[in-house]
């Protein structure tokens, strides 16, 4: 590997099941772009490589190589996969404790798209019906923290905070449970962000990362971007109008977007406390973004990671 992993983070794993997963793939070398839930490396000019933590849930990342298949056949513009027949090999490759998923370059840039992509690609996504038997599970409506719990108890987090955290979960919850979602329900991206926008060498945005997708409310994939603008400040209001218009819906209007928008800070919390596990950089942010919530003070002392 030309780049190794970042100091004290378990990735040094996956790059070397990126290396595994390339020579099985015929390919010598691997390049780390960027450190995630996933470490993703190119593999020359034409192919990524996705590399998940160890002993991930292999059904979703099967799902997602099911639905970006589906979205090429229906002409959804979203990174696709590469077949068998080219790879060599059926997808995912099995390495250790990681799979190892192979997709096409969308360029040598790692250029975001815009807010208004965003918006447009979430409303086209959000008019498809997908087939049964893609298997897209619905989005843990009755239980929207189920996962946020597990991440918590699995963190190496002090016990005081993992037990506010766990009741702020609780009393979030059931405030979401009793909503109404005037957008009903469809295909959702699960986490769309601007960041997961990304051109093609033709300039078409380009859906990436659907490794959350799923089938639920379809105002959770416009939450995200409102609470990065009323919450963090990470977008301008122009930024956040282009979004509104893209979908043609400002989900911040809608009577249940603080409850949501408190979910969804948890939820990035939680995912955080497990991520800082792997990667001690992380632990001042997620300090950071405790002691906000503790004291309720501004989210905009959050900074991105």
């Amino acid at each position: 590997l030309r780049a190794a992993a970042p100091s004290g983070w378990a990735g040094a794993a996956q790059a070397g099941a990126a290396q595994a997963g390339a020579a099985q793939a015929g390919a010598a070398q691997a390049e780390l772009i960027r450190v995630g839930s996933n470490a993703v490396f190119r593999l020359g000019p034409d192919v990524v490589v996705r590399v998940s933590p160890p002993d991930p849930d292999a059904a979703g990342v099967r799902r997602c190589l099911a639905v970006t298949a589906w979205l090429e056949r229906v002409g959804f513009p979203a990174v696709r996969a590469l077949p068998a027949a080219e790879l060599g090999a059926v997808q995912p490759i099995v390495t250790g404790r990681h799979l190892v998923t192979f997709w096409r370059s969308l360029g040598p840039s790692a250029s975001a798209g815009t807010t208004r992509d965003l918006g447009e690609l979430l409303r086209a996504l959000h008019s498809l019906k997908p087939p049964p038997e893609l298997g897209t599970p619905p989005a843990p409506t009755t239980d929207p923290v189920g996962r946020a719990r597990r991440q918590l108890l699995l963190a190496p987090v002090p016990a005081a905070d993992r037990d506010f955290l766990l009741r702020r979960l609780d009393v979030v919850a059931a405030g979401y449970s009793r909503l109404d979602f005037p957008l009903g329900e469809g295909l959702l991206h699960g986490d769309a962000t601007v960041a997961n926008v990304v051109p093609d060498l033709s300039g078409q945005p380009t859906l990436i990362d659907f490794d959350l997708v799923r089938t639920g409310p379809r105002e959770w994939d416009l939450i995200r971007t409102a609470t990065y603008y009323h919450r963090l400040g990470w977008h301008t209001g122009d930024e956040y109008r282009d979004f509104c218009a893209g979908y043609g819906v400002d989900v911040a209007a809608w009577p249940g977007f603080e409850v949501t928008a408190d979910l969804g800070e948890l939820l990035q919390v939680a995912w955080l406390a497990e991520a800082a596990s792997r990667r001690p950089a992380l632990v001042p942010e997620l300090r950071t973004r405790l002691d906000t919530l503790r004291d309720d003070s501004s989210r905009r002392t959050w900074r991105a990671v």
